[in-house]
């Protein structure tokens, strides 16, 4: 009530030892938010615990060792740091296979010089247990060296190369060389193990300039490209690798899998392309590609994994909607948080060849309706990780592809996954484990184009050689841009090595006789008019008639079409040698409301000699800009724990009213769920808005605002801040 005082606890787990400012935010429906804060130091994190009981038969006589320990220091800041795992966040010892890991014991006495230990730790993985000491009498050559130096006692442990990565418990013994009695110093500690890409015995060491593991493994924030192979952006996409719900969710998704499967890179990759989605394993992530999101979260609107993997480690159901970036974006938080090297990959005009002929087949009927086909999605986003590949032959390991999209069952043991298929086999045109042939025809499979008669025959009008794999991209190490990786899927377009890697090499008699070309604006901003013109030219010597058929229909990206925008026909008589186009401009009204999401049309262009023995076709796509959000910074910086205002804004591009606008911030390290909305925005209009929130932690971030209204969706900007 009004003048009365309420007294709440507050718990607060998993921080690191030091000085911390405490800041509690409390917000309601009558009073902004208001904040109190404390300086707390925490001086224990699980750093130094009390050793269990010494064995009451413990070593006694003049001639033993006076084994008494009274500490142990896990040297959690110093052993995550040089494991490159500081940044997880969770009171678990994080590690990486294969590499060394200290632990400091504090004894009641100083020990005499020469004294020789011996230590013994035991790992225990349900249901598998791990043992590795200095004795060595297991089938682990383990490097585990103990040193004294008076009450200090130092032990070296170091797990293999192979170790199953996930969470274990681990029991440290100590004992004296001559003796068979020994102490539990402790008993229960747990700890994660991962993967270790910088470690030479680990299959998943990146042989490549080590530097780069900042950008595919450290990172935490980056960008998924989008959009057409002439007009794409890099959307950005916060991994949250780090944070302790994705964590969580990569232990739980470890659980389903076999423990023998576990220390095998290969295998862990392949299981996770299909736990990230939730086709026939309730998985993490639903596809929906329909346009109907209600009862879920439509994939336009994430911008991280984050809020994904939250909602999904709280709930274990999946998690309502996606798209392939959206799995893509989760699958390289997930495989980043094991340790791998990994990256996201788009490739743009992406083939779904659905009978693995390394074609894709497309049929017309008179009019340029698409009538059947294998699809071609204007980007695919689908992942690469690092491994080497002692299943294949040598000279396969390396980039790796995975895709956790569900397209089509895996050939190689059911179930929707794919990969990891080696890139090199899929420039070569190899068939080699796992699923290779699909990630070829995605990338380099021949189009051809189908006119359907009127007896139900077809016509070959046209094969593009060249229509499938464009400017396949990745972000660039270290920069903000797009890196083009094409060459490294496949050899230049029309070359003899291409060629014989497809296997198949045909030019049509229509081609031979008659060609179309059409000319489509380029990156058009959402609203404008424009032309499209298609040009027909007659390469016979002889006049010839033909019929022009014109068609544009919105498309989804992955190549659906969606309602018609124009359309035209029109019939040419031409000399030979001649060439006549035939012109439809589009006004804004024509398509405005129509297009499905990510700003599509697809013009198709078809012309048909009077005899209906020749056909020819083109098609071109069309992709609209959309206006950035703008962000600015406070003049003052940004502090950790101190309120900060945001000053944000965006143009309405179009000739009407934008309404049910809303801003919304999303970043990592940032309070959540801070929004604003603003009245109705006139045409041409810009609208501007404060976004009020707290950043919670110090360091480096990417600040995503979107901008939603009922006109437009995906609009969006970025801003990097640091936070200090």
């Amino acid at each position: 009530e009004g003048g009365g005082t309420f007294h709440f606890p507050v718990v607060i787990t998993g921080l690191v030892l030091g000085k911390h400012q405490l800041v509690v935010g409390v917000d309601s429906d009558s009073v902004e938010l208001v904040t109190g804060e404390a300086e707390v130091e925490v001086v224990e994190k699980i750093e130094s615990q009390p050793p269990a009981p010494a064995p009451a038969d413990g070593p006694s006589g003049s001639d033993a060792t006076p084994l008494e320990v009274t500490g142990v220091n896990f040297n959690i800041a110093k052993n995550e740091s040089e494991h490159h795992t500081h940044l997880y966040d969770t009171p678990m010892l994080v590690v990486r296979r294969g590499q060394k890991f200290t632990v400091t014991l504090t004894n009641r006495t100083a020990l005499p010089e020469g004294a020789v230990l011996v230590a013994r730790a035991s790992f225990m993985l349900n249901p598998v247990s791990l043992t590795f000491h200095t004795r060595k009498p297991n089938s682990f050559e383990v490097d585990t060296v103990v040193s004294v130096a008076g009450r200090e006692i130092t032990v070296d442990l170091c797990t293999p190369g192979n170790t199953p990565i996930g969470r274990y418990e681990m029991t440290l013994t100590l004992g004296v060389n001559t003796s068979n009695d020994v102490v539990v110093v402790h008993d229960g500690l747990t700890l994660m193990i991962l993967f270790n890409p910088w470690c030479k015995e680990d299959t998943c060491y990146y042989g490549g300039d080590a530097s780069h593991l900042e950008e595919y493994v450290l990172n935490n924030k980056g960008l998924i490209w989008v959009g057409s192979s002439t007009s794409n952006y890099g959307r950005p996409w916060q991994f949250a690798q780090f944070q302790k719900d994705s964590l969580a969710v990569l232990l739980y998704l470890l659980d389903k899998m076999k423990t023998s499967d576990r220390g095998d890179p290969i295998m862990v990759t392949r299981e996770l392309s299909a736990l990230v989605n939730s086709q026939d394993d309730n998985g993490v992530v639903t596809g929906n590609w329909s346009g109907d999101y209600e009862g879920g979260t439509s994939p336009l609107s994430w911008t991280g994994s984050a809020s994904i993997l939250a909602e999904y480690n709280r709930t274990k159901r999946p998690v309502r909607y996606g798209q392939c970036w959206v799995f893509s974006g989760v699958q390289t938080t997930l495989l980043r948080c094991t340790g791998i090297a990994a990256r996201s990959i788009t490739n743009f005009s992406s083939a779904h060849d659905t009978n693995f002929n390394r074609a894709v087949d497309k049929y017309y009927d008179q009019q340029g309706n698409v009538t059947a086909q294998d699809s071609i999605w204007n980007f695919h986003v689908w992942n690469e990780a690092y491994m080497s590949r002692p299943d294949l032959p040598k000279g396969f390991g390396g980039w790796q592809v995975l895709d956790a999209t569900p397209q089509e069952e895996s050939p190689q043991g059911g179930g929707y996954k794919l990969g990891p298929a080696s890139r090199y086999a899929v420039k070569l045109g190899q068939r080699v484990k796992y699923d290779v042939e699909f990630v070829f025809s995605e990338v380099n499979a021949d189009v051809r184009y189908y006119k359907t008669q009127g007896d139900g025959s077809t016509l070959l009008m046209r094969v593009d050689t060249d229509a499938v794999g464009k400017k396949i991209s990745t972000k660039a190490v270290g920069r903000r841009r797009r890196e083009d990786i094409t060459l490294d899927y496949k050899f230049p377009e029309g070359s003899a090595a291409e060629r014989a890697a497809v296997l198949a090499n045909t030019t049509t008699e229509s081609q031979k006789q008659l060609s179309i070309e059409l000319h489509v604006s380029d990156n058009l901003e959402i609203g404008s008019a424009f032309t499209v013109v298609a040009t027909v030219t007659n390469k016979a010597a002889e006049s010839r008639s033909v019929t022009v058929n014109l068609i544009g229909r919105a498309e989804m990206y992955t190549g659906a079409p969606g309602q018609r925008v124009t359309s035209a026909k029109k019939r040419l008589v031409m000399r030979g040698g001649e060439s006549e186009s035939v012109e439809v401009v589009v006004e804004a009204e024509d398509y405005l409301g129509i297009l499905e999401g990510g700003y599509f049309i697809r013009f198709n262009a078809m012309a048909v000699s009077s005899d209906q023995q020749l056909a020819v076709m083109d098609t071109a796509l069309l992709r609209f800009k959309t206006p950035d959000v703008v962000i600015a910074m406070p003049t003052e910086g940004l502090q950790q724990y101190r309120p900060a205002v945001l000053k944000v804004a965006v143009s309405n591009p179009l000739d009407s009213r934008l309404t049910n606008g809303m801003f919304a911030l999303h970043s990592e390290g940032f309070l959540q769920k801070c929004s604003a909305s603003v009245p109705p925005v006139g045409p041409r209009a810009r609208v501007e808005a404060e976004l009020e929130t707290l950043p919670l932690k110090k360091g480096s971030f990417d600040l995503v605002v979107s901008f939603s209204c009922d006109q437009l969706s995906d609009l969006m900007g970025d801003q990097d801040a640091s936070v200090l």
